[in-house]
């Protein structure tokens, strides 16, 4: 095959055009920005439980590792939701734009959320750690063996597993906004 074979064959092949309209595009990133909005409120929303719920057990119990593990939830919710608002909010949706616009506007939104869900285990699922094993720690050796809490190791298991099962959530969801990128970008080219 020579250069003007490969040419020829150049020439020839299809031409894909974009599989949406500018206006399915701005519903979509409509329906994204609402999305986001209501999973941040629920997200901020347990954090005040969480703080509030921490609060009670440090005036509650008066055990120096269930008190301090306490304390480094509340400061990991904290720390958290700060995270949330730094990573994870929603930018404006721009009233009017171009198609090429919006089609960039969407996929940079979906980058930033694909991000910070992939770094979730980071800065979401890690910074509670040291809270809940100095608090599960005390639960396991001062608390009375009639408290409040489950004890033992698959207690302890049961929170491990529950700390993995968000990060692998949070890594699933990166996934699917990585191939409605991945299909913008097939679409738009």
């Amino acid at each position: 095959m020579n250069d003007d074979d490969l040419k020829h064959l150049w020439k020839k092949q299809p031409v894909t055009t974009a599989d949406f309209s500018i206006d399915e595009l701005k519903v979509e990133a409509r329906r994204m920005h609402r999305r986001i909005a209501f999973r941040n409120a629920r997200e901020y929303a347990a954090c005040v439980v969480v703080v509030c719920v921490f609060a009670f057990y440090v005036d509650r119990f008066s055990y120096p590792s269930m008190r301090l593990g306490s304390i480094l939830i509340m400061l990991a919710t904290l720390f958290v939701a700060w995270q949330l608002k730094r990573r994870a909010s929603n930018q404006a949706v721009p009233t009017t734009a171009g198609g090429q616009t919006w089609i960039q506007f969407q996929r940079l939104q979906l980058i930033r959320q694909r991000d910070a869900l992939r770094s979730a285990w980071l800065w979401y699922v890690a910074p509670f750690v040291p809270g809940v094993v100095v608090f599960r720690w005390g639960v396991e050796t001062e608390l009375p063996i009639d408290g409040p809490f489950a004890r033992g190791w698959l207690a302890n298991l049961f929170v491990a597993l529950v700390f993995l099962g968000i990060a692998a959530l949070n890594r699933h969801a990166a996934g699917k906004l990585q191939r409605r990128i991945d299909e913008l970008d097939r679409q738009a080219s």
